[in-house]
Parts: structure tokens; C-alpha cells; sequence
């Protein structure tokens, strides 16, 4: 049997880690289900046992691995299956090869070529050409043919290159560098490999493996469109710009290195066209920064990918100059590869994603301003090498980024208050992305695989993920109920004494196992008892000192500051989480007012918090909070937050307690501190 391109990517996987795989991360880094990925693993055994290894091992929790003998004894057969396609290839693959065989052709390409190479069906292989034509109209390009020269393209020798770009790419993912090489090329490919490793003596820089290993492909394909006459043009202005670059001079070097040993003339513009690719190539040594405009504008374009990092991250950089400058070195590359649609392979690409995908996703969300910049999207390959910048920065400086979680909003009452209803939930929960707003007509095709929680405004059929359905402007019974289920799924899972104790066998000899396995248990169920006494109540943050009651106040306004001034007299917050407070309502309306005659002010931990706590104000005649009598407001209850958990015991507390008619007669009648203590020490337990 043979294995797909897909299985193989597992395996691969698996022999690369050291520690378990789960199928979730499996699953999350090929972009495919559970089920896809567990009827993959089946067929990874059934091909393990027909090569004579042990099946991958499973333990509950952990996820899959393959024995340090097993890996041992495949790293020496493992090449070899490899080079001798002992797999299939994929869709993907197969339109790349097909593309890639047309372009370098030096004679005309057929059907039966293409089949003789694909190895596939000719209805399979009729369906890939008619998918590639559809996919090259995105290069402006046409595959046609003719009865005497077969397949070949129409239009642009830029466009071409950038297919050429795109589909090597492709191919370097899956088969890599020596099998593309040998299978696509063959020929004088080492003798281009040791022109450009003689041009890094020439011009003092020192290129990554990556880099001389795709531009050796490139130039091997170039090579073979020169000789055919095809040649590239460039704009004059821009070809202006790159003679006065020191990769102009290294690209001249290559290019003539390369008509000496090959006997071709190659024209001025595809040295330029050369330049640019070597701009955009990564070094391991270069640190030159130069002061164009360019480097003006790419250094404004770092200084706003950091600042907006920090905020959605909620962390603060303590070298950030440095961390700045840093960015910008690898940044100026990626600008020439994007200005001029070059594509550098990222081999950890889907392993960013899988194991740092809140990092990924959180430069994900800063890339934009390097679109802005060069007028192009950004693939994951270079969102992948920036999310490693900042997570090994994040790392240097000893600081995490909290899990991130996928919600989808389901709201039939407007655009408008569906971006309320976001910026609500973006702010109670900054670990939370909201991905998209749709309606109960498009939910019920909506694939749910990436998203963990639904919001919704109207009742809707449970799936697979929870659904919580709450008002349009959150009342805090609505915040509370997202506030704990979200904190509960981005909670690390149970520990597993199974799953602990396997890693324990695997690296240790065990003495006592059952005596093991009862002070494991011990210690789990102490440190979760620990973690729940953490929380403090309703009493220890609404105390005595912290309850006033007055007449009247002048505004809404005015009735925020005077209900915050004990949590600002005790510094358990500054003047800008008052300021912030009356912002959050001045921008998403009265939305505090929880319940008739209640309003729970508040805002997000950074903006001014330094301690967690609660306080009281009671205002006899009211306060209008907006021109509604329906929010006139009696009582307001200030939340000082300093994360996202520490204070729900309290405010589950204080829901319970306004949850009740007759405690909102003692609050909105009673002039007593001891009375509105009782009724706190009664919800405290």
C-alpha cells in the first residue's frame, strides 16, 4: 500500500516531536477534522505493519507517539520510502507539478506525459488541468493547447514567474528540496548551488539554507526559459532604484557567473528582476539598515505592529526599542518579497500554528499594517516567521499570553447593534476573538470546527459548540454566564494521572506504582482546592468603608465619579479607570444598567486597576443615564477587575442577590450601612 501526502505530514510529525501529539493538534495544523485525522492514523498502522514497525502508540490525554526504537529504525528506511514516492500525490501537488513541467519544458508536454508522471486516472488527472486554469486566472494567465505543441501558457513572463514562485513553494512543503530537485531538474543543479554560495564571499552576506536552496530551483527554472528566449521586463523607474542596491551588484555577479558557465546571454532586466528576489531573501549575518523612505515607512509600519501586539496581548514589552528594531531586520526582506510576490517557504509554519496559535493568531490580527504598506495580502508563511519574532521575544522577557478563543455572534437585530453587542464581549473578554457576525439563516450552514463558543440574541439550535444566548447590551447576569463558561473552557483540562504517569514510565523507573498513583491524585485534588479558595466574596470587596449613600447628583457622570472615589481614596484604582468608565458608556450608551434601577460601572483591568475591589453608592432621587426613564438609576455598584476570574465568586454573589424583588426593596429604601451589610453577609458563603 501507499501513503497520501497527508499521512505522510503526520508521520513526519511524529517523528520530529519528542513529546505526545494530540489528535487536536493534528487536526488544527492540517486544517482538518478529528474524524480525518483519526481514519488517517488507521492507515498510518495499516502501512506501519505492512513495513514490519509497531503501530503509533495513544494514551488518553496525551495524544500519539511512536517508540524511540520504532523511530530508529524508520530514520534509516524512512528517506528511502520517501524518495521512491511510496505516496500518493495530492491534488495540490499534482497541479503543481503540472504547472512546473509545463514551464520548464523543452519539448512539448502532452496528456500521456502528465499521466506518466502523476501516475493517476485520466479523468483525475482532466480535472486537475481544469482546476489549474481556474486557479492561473488569479496570475492573469491561460493554459492552452495545441494539437503540435501541447500545453503551454499565455500571458506576462512576470505573471509566469509568480506561478513558478507560488508552485515551487508548494512543492518544497511536501516532497522537499532533494527530491524536487532530482525529479523536476536533475542537470547542472549543484554547479547553480555553488555559484551563489561563491557570490556570498562576493558581497560579505551570508544567506540562510533556505534561501540558497529555493533560489537554486529558481534559477535552474530561469535558466531553462532563457535559453528559450523568455525573458522578463521591468519598469525603468524601478529598475533605477535597484542598480543602486548592493543586491543589484551580488545579482549582476550571479548572473554573469552563470552566462560564462552556461553559454547564454541573459538581458539587463532579468538581473533587476534577480535584485529583487535577493532583497527579499533572508540573511543570517546582514544587519544593514539603510535610511531610505522605504526603511522611514517600514519603521512606522513595526512601531504599529508592536503597539497594537501589546494591546491585544495585554502585555508590555520591557526592551522594546530593541524588539523594534529587531522586527524591522527581518521586516525589510519581507517588504521586497511581498512588494514583488515572492514566496519563502516557512518549513514551521503549521508547527507555529499548532503549538503557538495564540501567538499566531494575535500577529495575525497586526499584519494588517503591512498590508496597508505594500498593497498585498500576507500569507501564513510570513505571519508564521513574525509570530516567531514575538513570541521569542515574549519568551526572552518571561512573559505568557493568555489562550485565546474563537466566538461566532448570531444576531438578527441589526449590524449596528451586532458591533455593540462584539465590542462588549471583546472588552469583558480580551482573550476572546469575536471571528464573525451572521445570521440564523447562514448559521445553519456554518462550519463550527474553529469556533468554541456561540453568542446569540435569539434562541438557536444547539451543535457542537456551546451556545449562550443573552441580551443585545449585556445585563451582568448575561456577563457573569460568559464570564464563567469562558473561563472554564480556556482553563488548562484536568490533569490526567494516567497521562502523567505514562510520562513518568518513560523516564524513570517506578518503585511503588499504586503509592505513586494515590499521592498524584492527592496532590491534583489539593492544588484544585487551592485554586478555588483563591476567589475571594461578595463581603471581602464590599465593605463597610466602601457603601455611601447621597440626595442627589448632578449627572451620570458625576454619579460614576462619586460612587468610584472609595476605590480611588484606598488606591485600589487611578483617575483613569473613572475616565475609562465614563468613556465605555459615553461610546456603547447605558449598557451598565444591569437592572431597573442598577448599574454596574466598569472597565478593563489595564486601564487603571491596582487592586480587586467593589463599591456602593446610593442615590435616593436617582440618576438619569440616558433621556429614558427606564435608566434612572438608584444604586451603582463600582467593579475594580484585575484579570478576568478573581472576582466571579464575588459578582455570582452579587447577581444572586439583585436576582431577588425583595432585596431590591431593601437596597432602594434603606439609608443604612449595617443593612445593606446584612444583605451581603447573607449572599457570602
Amino acid at each position: 500500500m501507499i501513503l497520501n501526502a497527508r499521512c505522510v505530514q503526520i508521520l513526519n510529525m511524529l517523528l520530529s516531536s519528542s513529546t505526545h501529539v494530540t489528535a487536536d493538534k493534528l487536526a488544527q495544523s492540517l486544517q482538518v477534522s478529528r474524524r480525518t485525522v483519526y481514519y488517517d492514523i488507521q492507515k498510518i498502522n495499516d502501512w506501519l505493519r505492512s513495513q514490519g514497525f509497531s503501530q503509533l502508540k495513544h494514551v488518553r490525554d496525551l495524544g500519539f507517539y511512536l517508540d524511540d526504537q520504532v523511530k530508529k529504525q524508520m530514520a534509516q528506511k524512512w528517506q528511502t520510502l520517501q524518495t521512491i514516492r511510496h505516496y500518493e500525490y495530492s491534488s495540490e501537488e499534482r497541479k503543481a507539478w503540472i504547472g512546473l513541467l509545463i514551464f520548464i519544458r523543452n519539448r512539448p508536454i502532452f496528456l500521456h506525459d502528465l499521466l506518466e508522471k502523476m501516475q493517476v486516472s485520466r479523468s483525475t488527472l482532466l480535472n486537475d488541468i481544469k482546476e489549474l486554469k481556474t486557479e492561473w486566472q488569479l496570475f492573469q494567465l491561460q493554459l492552452a493547447f495545441h494539437r503540435k505543441q501541447g500545453y503551454f501558457i499565455k500571458g506576462e513572463e512576470m505573471q509566469k514567474r509568480k506561478a513558478i514562485v507560488h508552485h515551487v513553494a508548494q512543492l518544497l512543503a511536501t516532497v522537499g528540496y532533494e527530491r524536487l530537485c532530482s525529479e523536476l531538474l536533475g542537470g547542472r543543479i549543484s554547479s547553480i548551488n555553488d555559484i551563489i554560495r561563491q557570490s556570498e564571499a562576493f558581497s560579505s552576506i551570508r544567506y540562510t539554507n533556505d534561501v540558497i536552496q529555493t533560489l537554486t530551483i529558481y534559477l535552474s527554472i530561469f535558466i531553462r526559459r532563457w535559453i528559450r528566449g523568455k525573458y522578463i521586463q521591468m519598469d525603468e523607474q524601478e529598475k533605477e532604484v535597484l542598480r543602486s542596491t548592493r543586491e543589484y551588484k551580488t545579482a549582476h555577479y550571479i548572473i554573469t557567473q552563470i552566462e560564462n558557465a552556461f553559454q547564454i546571454n541573459v538581458p539587463k532586466d532579468e538581473t533587476c528582476y534577480l535584485a529583487t528576489y535577493l532583497l527579499g531573501s533572508r540573511v543570517t549575518d546582514d544587519k544593514q539598515i539603510d535610511q531610505s523612505n522605504e526603511i522611514a515607512i517600514l519603521k512606522q509600519m513595526v512601531k504599529n505592529m508592536v503597539d497594537d501586539f501589546q494591546t491585544y496581548a495585554c502585555v508590555q514589552f520591557k526592551h522594546r526599542e530593541e524588539l523594534k528594531k529587531n522586527l524591522l531586520i527581518h521586516m525589510k526582506p519581507a517588504y521586497y518579497r511581498l512588494k514583488y510576490g515572492l514566496h519563502l517557504q516557512n518549513e514551521l509554519t503549521q508547527s507555529v500554528k499548532a503549538n503557538y496559535h495564540d501567538i499566531f493568531t494575535l500577529t495575525k490580527k497586526v499584519v494588517h499594517h503591512v498590508e496597508n504598506v505594500v498593497g498585498q495580502s500576507v500569507s501564513d508563511d510570513e505571519i508564521a516567521y513574525i509570530a516567531m519574532h514575538f513570541g521569542g521575544w515574549l519568551d526572552r522577557e518571561g512573559v505568557s499570553v493568555p489562550t485565546r478563543k474563537k466566538a461566532l455572534i448570531v444576531c438578527e437585530s441589526g449590524i449596528g447593534t451586532s458591533r455593540i453587542l462584539q465590542k462588549q464581549i471583546e472588552e469583558l473578554l480580551p482573550t476572546v476573538d469575536v471571528i464573525d457576525i451572521i445570521s440564523v439563516r447562514e448559521y445553519r450552514a456554518y462550519s463550527l470546527e474553529h469556533v468554541d463558543f456561540v453568542v446569540t440574541t435569539i434562541p438557536l439550535q444547539p451543535r457542537d459548540v456551546p451556545v449562550y444566548m443573552v441580551r443585545p447590551i449585556l445585563t451582568a447576569a448575561d456577563k457573569i454566564l460568559l464570564l464563567r463558561e469562558t473561563n472554564e473552557l480556556s482553563e488548562t483540562r484536568t490533569l490526567s494521572v494516567e497521562a502523567l504517569l505514562e510520562i513518568v514510565k518513560k523516564h524513570a523507573t517506578i518503585i511503588n506504582e499504586q503509592a505513586l498513583i494515590q499521592e498524584l491524585h492527592e496532590y491534583i485534588s489539593q492544588s484544585q482546592r487551592k485554586e478555588i479558595f483563591k476567589k475571594p466574596m461578595l463581603k471581602d470587596l464590599l465593605t463597610k468603608h466602601h457603601i455611601q449613600f447621597v440626595e442627589e447628583v448632578g449627572d451620570w457622570k458625576e454619579a460614576i465619579v462619586l460612587a468610584a472615589k472609595p476605590l480611588l481614596d484606598g488606591g485600589y484604582i487611578t483617575n483613569e479607570y473613572i475616565q475609562a468608565m465614563i468613556d465605555n458608556v459615553m461610546t456603547l450608551g447605558p449598557y451598565i444598567v444591569i437592572a431597573p434601577g442598577v448599574a454596574l460601572p466598569h472597565a478593563r483591568p489595564e486601564q487603571g486597576v491596582k487592586k480587586i475591589g467593589m463599591s456602593f453608592l446610593k442615590i435616593k432621587n436617582g440618576c438619569l443615564f440616558s433621556e429614558k426613564e427606564e435608566h434612572r438609576v438608584y444604586v451603582l455598584i463600582v467593579l475594580a477587575a484585575i484579570d478576568n476570574e478573581t472576582h466571579l465568586k464575588a459578582l455570582s454573589q452579587l447577581t444572586k442577590l439583585l436576582s431577588d424583588k425583595e432585596n431590591m426593596r431593601v437596597l432602594f429604601s434603606t439609608n443604612s450601612v449595617e443593612e445593606v451589610l446584612t444583605l451581603i453577609e447573607a449572599y457570602s458563603h
